[in-house]
């Protein structure tokens, strides 16, 4: 069985190349380097983006940094789940690499693969609604809990 918890904000203010990811198993994703999952979530949020016309995002690795530590602090549960600290990476990112005109995030965390989170996301309006937006950069952050649960930050950004 897999559980998926998701929470979506937004706010106004080094491409991965897109090869289709092996079908990994649950199990296997929460075992998985952090890196391949990343990967393999943009690969399926690009694969959504494509099917609606829109663009690929590309990927940041200082917006992988920033989602990669807001995972794990939900992980390790210095920061409960939802969007705390989101204008502040919106801000570390801005301070660091330019002005930000409009940015949002996904989160959600269970016991899911790559595919799995991102269909939730497509389900969910609200998250749908940050997939399908005017960005042009992302960045994909997970983490494992001391619970076996994988926690999913994804950010985008325009400048």
């Amino acid at each position: 069985m897999a559980v998926l918890v998701m929470a979506g904000s937004q706010a106004d203010a080094c491409a991965r190349k897109a090869t289709p990811p092996a079908r990994s198993t649950v199990k296997a994703a929460a075992t998985m380097n952090a890196a391949t999952l990343n990967a393999q979530i943009l690969y399926y949020v690009n694969k959504y983006r494509a099917s609606k016309g829109l663009a690929p995002l590309v990927a940041n690795k200082l917006m992988d940094s920033l989602a990669e530590m807001h995972s794990e602090q939900m992980a390790n549960g210095t920061t409960p789940f939802g969007h705390d600290g989101f204008e502040d990476r919106v801000a570390t990112y801005s301070k660091l690499q330019g002005k930000v005109s409009r940015a949002a995030e996904n989160v959600a965390y269970g016991n899911l693969d790559a595919e799995g989170v991102v269909n939730g996301w497509i389900h969910s309006p609200g998250h749908r609604k940050n997939m399908e937006g005017n960005y042009a950069l992302s960045g994909i952050g997970t983490a494992v809990g001391k619970n076996g649960m994988i926690y999913f930050t994804q950010l985008f950004i325009q400048q």
